[in-house]
């Protein structure tokens, strides 16, 4: 069984990375916890049959990429769609493989990449010049990242795409009427939401597959801290020193099921607007999955409602939004300390929740087009300018409304608003 922990100290050391230095740090992590002498992401390239590493760790340290025929390799096999698993004497089983002889390979493993539409792309390979004695962990570690890097890899193909199309769209519009400058601008819009949506899939599935693990090992601890508590009650044993203890091990329990709890909310599914939840909760969720954000240089200051403020729609979606909002608002803070407000209370009819940052602001000029999407004040590969317009959009449709000010250079208020239920 993987250790929560463990799954933890990847996703930590892989956050809001992606593209080139999410795969970088992925590999190098994952070389490290399976201690695989070499470790790589590749590509296949169907029609020459052959293979093309995108990052590649060789003995802790990432390694100049290369490519290499499929033919008389174990790679094969995983183009194939097959895991591919050979413990021991590898070169026995194929001596044509030069690569396996230089790099004095003994043990292999590879697992196949699958895109949105089930399709072979790539393979995860880890390479050992001894035996393999732990093929469950490294499988189960393979599996649980292989969609997240499935799915990083057509975000990079989409970008490249849309990179393509917007040149030739200019060339387009230049030449067009309005009318289908509007109808392109539609679909490349649809493209990136596209993007979004398979990157939102992918996160959901790796979180999904995250809390399940993490819950398993809870029960059991949980249930070793009654027992044991039971045990030292009233026997010579106990002191104030092992109640400090047994205290420790359930506030650690607690915190991590809070954590399990915000997985839960973010990775349900479905269309259902009929759903009744508290918007605090939907908050403390957000801010238990973005606490690795906020580290010691952000400070959260928070004053909520005294009653439960209790809306209908798609907690799932609202849910979304708010951690849309809040992560724009950790992003303008980047680089510095800061202070994160997060305040609700019930105004007539309408549930309110006001998002404060310290951070950069938003400059005058640009403050009426941060609801269309693509606009972004990021730098370029940092953001596609689409969380502000989703966020938007998700109120919009609950019947809600975003309000916003900001002043440059001292911060940004967002004040949502989102019909009351009795």
């Amino acid at each position: 069984m993987i250790q929560g922990e463990l799954l933890s100290d990847i996703i930590e050391a892989v956050s809001n990375t992606f593209g080139n230095e999410f795969l970088d740090r992925l590999t190098l992590k994952l070389a490290s916890t399976i201690q695989a002498d070499y470790t790589f992401i590749a590509i296949f390239d169907k029609e020459k049959y052959e293979s093309k590493t995108i990052t590649l760790v060789a003995k802790g340290v990432i390694a100049e990429n290369m490519a290499y025929s499929l033919k008389d390799t174990p790679c094969a096999q995983v183009f194939d769609n097959s895991v591919c698993y050979y413990p021991t004497e590898v070169q026995k089983f194929f001596p044509l493989d030069q690569l396996l002889i230089e790099m004095k390979i003994e043990g292999y493993i590879g697992s196949p990449l699958l895109n949105s539409k089930k399709e072979v792309i790539g393979l995860i390979v880890g390479l050992f010049e001894t035996a393999i004695h732990n093929k469950d962990q490294i499988l189960t570690l393979f599996q649980i990242f292989s969609g997240r890097i499935a799915a990083e890899l057509e975000r990079s193909e989409y970008e490249t795409r849309l990179e393509q199309n917007n040149h030739e769209l200019e060339s387009l519009v230049e030449e067009r009427t309005s009318e289908l400058k509007q109808t392109l601008d539609e679909l490349r819009e649809r493209q990136n939401q596209l993007i979004e949506s398979e990157k939102m899939a992918s996160l959901g599935l790796l979180s999904a597959g995250i809390a399940h693990e993490i819950n398993n090992p809870l029960n059991f601890i949980l249930g070793g801290y009654f027992g044991v508590r039971e045990v030292l009650e009233g026997s010579s044993l106990e002191s104030e020193k092992t109640k400090l203890y047994l205290e420790a091990i359930k506030e650690g329990v607690e915190r991590t099921s809070k954590i399990v709890k915000g997985l839960n909310q973010f990775t349900r599914s479905g269309d259902s607007v009929e759903e009744r939840f508290d918007l605090h909760d939907i908050l403390e969720n957000c801010l238990v999955m973005l606490g690795h954000s906020l580290r010691d240089r952000i400070s959260v200051e928070s004053n909520l409602h005294s009653q439960p403020l209790v809306v209908k729609g798609n907690s799932g979606k609202i849910h979304q939004a708010f951690l849309n909002i809040l992560t724009n608002a950790i992003q303008a803070m980047e680089g510095r300390s800061g202070i994160l407000g997060v305040r609700s209370y019930r105004d007539s009819q309408f549930a309110v929740v006001v998002i404060s940052d310290t951070g950069v602001g938003i400059k005058e000029e640009y403050q009426n087009q941060i609801r269309n999407p693509f606009f972004t004040t990021k730098e370029p590969g940092k953001g596609v300018g689409l969380g502000l317009p989703i966020a938007y959009k998700i109120i919009q449709d609950h019947e809600g409304s975003i309000e916003m000010e900001s002043e440059w250079g001292k911060g940004t208020i967002f004040r949502i608003k989102l019909p009351v239920q009795v």
